[in-house]
């Protein structure tokens, strides 16, 4: 199964952006990143599937999570 995810520059954030998809309804997963995967070297990521995506953009916004990039 392929994934959406959404990366942070924290694993503080990932458990934030976490908790806010999780109220959200949205399933989720926190993984850690390589750092060389991104353009700012962001070590975590939630991990939601393709078709939440849009929603949890939104819900992580709201939440005042930023993330860099989107890595599809």
């Amino acid at each position: 199964m392929s994934y959406c995810i959404f990366a942070l520059s924290s694993l503080t954030y990932a458990y934030k952006g976490e908790d806010a998809l999780h109220g959200a309804g949205i399933r989720s997963k926190i993984v850690r990143l390589d750092g060389t995967e991104t353009k700012n070297g962001c070590r975590y990521g939630i991990a939601v599937s393709p078709p939440d995506c849009p929603d949890a953009s939104n819900v992580l916004r709201r939440a005042g999570v930023n993330y860099g990039d989107v890595l599809r």
